[in-house]
């Protein structure tokens, strides 16, 4: 993301893509246009490399410049650690929020700091209504032209945190008719090491409800789509050198039970699986594959946030991550409802030596896995996060396999 700052290293720190082309000259800016060609088109990087030259977009970054507008901040920046990002209507009420037609709202946004990455930026747009500078937390902030020539909110500078957090805000006045709009932000968290190295950002939605609900009708909801899935083969990306795992799977009917364990894996820390804990939040998929490599079978726990009864489906091991003593070691997910694809318990915990046990049972697993399994030497046990670390383990004792009860170590 763009930073407002004269030509120094602070301000090539959030200058994305001006972070990785700093005293180009203009030899040097054909030759990335040429070597981006493939994947971003030339004109889109000309505009990038031009009239700002070294030190691109020095007064922030709007989405039109984008190189690639899902990575966002990320197209340029990496190497750190995702940070939690929300966003909230300090003055809507409800739940979603709810306001009027051509009424004003102020919103905050917080970046959490995650160790070195001790300060932040932003950008905010939205297709409906309109934005403008403003709120308790405006400081370092003013309106670039974005997509459509709208106008955006980012930051002027990478802005320190405080207590642990970046806080930003911004006024929007909504549009004049009943519908939902969604405002969309980016929030990325740096090191302030003049470079675009060691920082990594996020993004958060929120939808506000403009005017009256309408009216319910008789159409079904479609289930939404979970945010993580399982590839038709082995990620070979993912974490390993877990020394010891488990996957023990009855289908039976009356019998269901799925019981899965990677054990004294490598130093992770609990951000290394994403954050649960918030609305938005990371979604985990159970992911498991023959020795040929194929998908056996999966299960989807994409209950970021959400009860399960009266309680948090959800809960830190310690601390949560945005603590401001610290983050803690782990999650740990409890649903006796098992409303998550028969998903009971799912246990992460990370430091020195980190493990992962998930425990489902019930009509609601998902069935066949043991006959999947069934003529297969070795099994491999994924669990990907949406946002986050996916971690593997390879288990070569099989210990039983048949049609209804497969079980390795």
């Amino acid at each position: 993301m763009g930073v407002f700052s004269a030509p120094s290293d602070a301000a090539v720190e959030l200058s994305c893509p001006g972070a990785r082309r700093r005293e180009m000259t203009a030899v040097g800016e054909r030759s990335v246009i040429h070597r981006l060609a493939g994947s971003v088109t030339a004109a889109i990087v000309a505009a990038l490399l031009g009239a700002t030259g070294a030190f691109a977009f020095p007064a922030g970054i709007a989405t039109t410049s984008f190189p690639v507008p899902a990575s966002g901040c990320n197209f340029c920046h990496g190497g750190g650690l995702t940070p939690t990002v929300t966003l909230e209507c300090t003055d809507c009420g409800g739940a979603p929020p709810a306001v009027d037609p051509l009424s004003t709202h102020e919103f905050k946004v917080t970046v959490f700091e995650i160790g070195l990455q001790d300060h932040a930026g932003f950008n905010a747009s939205s297709v409906l209504g309109t934005l403008a500078t403003g709120g308790g937390f405006s400081s370092v902030t003013h309106t670039v032209t974005g997509t459509g020539g709208r106008t955006e909110i980012t930051h002027a500078a990478p802005k320190p945190s405080s207590g642990g957090i970046t806080e930003f805000s911004f006024l929007w006045t909504a549009p004049n008719t009943n519908t939902t709009a969604t405002l969309v932000v980016w929030g990325n968290a740096v090191n302030d090491n003049s470079s675009s190295a060691g920082d990594a950002a996020a993004n958060v939605t929120l939808d506000v409800q403009v005017g009256d609900v309408p009216t319910p009708t008789n159409t079904p909801t479609p289930t939404p789509t979970p945010e993580v899935g399982c590839p038709a083969s082995v990620d070979a990306a993912c974490i390993g050198g877990f020394a010891k795992g488990m996957l023990s799977v009855q289908s039976a009917a009356g019998k269901e039970k799925l019981i899965a364990k990677l054990l004294k894996g490598p130093g992770l820390a609990q951000t290394d699986l994403g954050n649960p804990l918030v609305f938005g939040g990371t979604a985990y998929a159970l992911c498991l594959y023959s020795g040929a490599g194929t998908l056996a079978g999966s299960v989807i726990v994409d209950r970021a946030a959400a009860s399960c009864g009266t309680a948090d489906c959800w809960k830190p091991i310690g601390r949560a991550p945005d603590d401001p003593q610290g983050p803690g070691s782990g999650y740990k997910y409890k649903d006796s409802g098992l409303g998550a694809d028969g998903v009971r318990k799912l246990l992460y915990k990370g430091g020195d030596s980190a493990k992962l046990i998930l425990v489902g049972r019930g009509a609601s697993l998902p069935g066949g896995i043991p006959a999947a399994l069934q003529s297969t030497a070795s099994v491999t046990v994924q669990l990907r996060s949406s946002d986050a670390a996916c971690l593997s383990v390879d288990l070569l004792d099989i210990r039983n396999q048949d049609a209804s009860f497969f079980k390795a170590k």
